[in-house]
């Protein structure tokens, strides 16, 4: 009996310790990565999704900026999910990152994006806004603005529709399904979300926030190779 205990307690720290790699990773039949510390859900939890998180590696995910390439064969990935994570990276640099997610999805298969939508009144309410009325920092948002720089993890952009779209237009994807949104009118535009192709927290189906009235808290796009 004490051996069969000692045996799991074994087996329990090797997986603890582990630490993913790409080319473990490369060797599931279907993978699917998230850009970011995966959230402690049974969905991830049931759908094997390996994390990408600049900051650590551990059992389920690995060490990496999705800024560089991902050491993988092209058309080996099955879903690709960033979930509030773009606009912590300058605007400039996501054509490149939307292309390379691009070329690791395999045919026919999507990366579902979500955003802080800053038409909302959630995240508009709360932004330090210049003498323009330009937003230029979301203290919600994490990180700081000092003398016009953002630095600590902050919000470096601050996302709404058409910046989205522009992306999606200049990268190599085709095809996109916007389903939360607001319009250049300030119109909140709210489409049914399949949660089974990737959960997403922020939207009006789970947080309070923006649930009476219904409205979109989130840009929740996929682009679809």
């Amino acid at each position: 009996m004490e051996k069969t205990w000692r045996k799991k307690l074994w087996k329990l720290r090797d997986t603890l310790c582990h630490t993913m790699s790409f080319a473990e990773a490369a060797q599931f039949n279907v993978l699917r990565l998230y850009a970011g510390d995966i959230p402690a859900s049974s969905f991830y939890e049931n759908q094997g999704f390996i994390g990408l998180s600049i900051k650590q590696g551990d059992w389920n995910t690995i060490c990496h900026d999705i800024t560089q390439p991902y050491p993988l064969a092209d058309a080996t990935v099955s879903l690709y999910q960033a979930e509030d994570v773009l606009e912590h990276i300058p605007y400039g640099k996501l054509v490149g990152v939307l292309d390379e997610i691009y070329r690791v999805l395999k045919p026919g298969c999507r990366c579902r994006l979500s955003l802080p939508d800053y038409r909302c009144d959630v995240y508009a309410g709360r932004c330090q806004r210049g003498p323009g009325g330009e937003i230029q920092f979301d203290p919600g948002g994490g990180g700081w603005y000092k003398a016009g720089a953002l630095g600590g993890g902050a919000h470096l952009w601050f996302p709404t529709y058409e910046q989205v779209l522009a992306l999606a237009e200049a990268s190599r994807f085709t095809k996109w399904e916007f389903y939360h949104y607001y319009d250049e009118n300030g119109k909140s535009i709210t489409k049914p979300i399949d949660y089974s192709l990737g959960y997403i927290d922020r939207t009006p189906d789970h947080d309070p926030r923006v649930q009476n009235p219904y409205r979109a808290l989130s840009i929740v796009v996929d682009l679809i190779k």
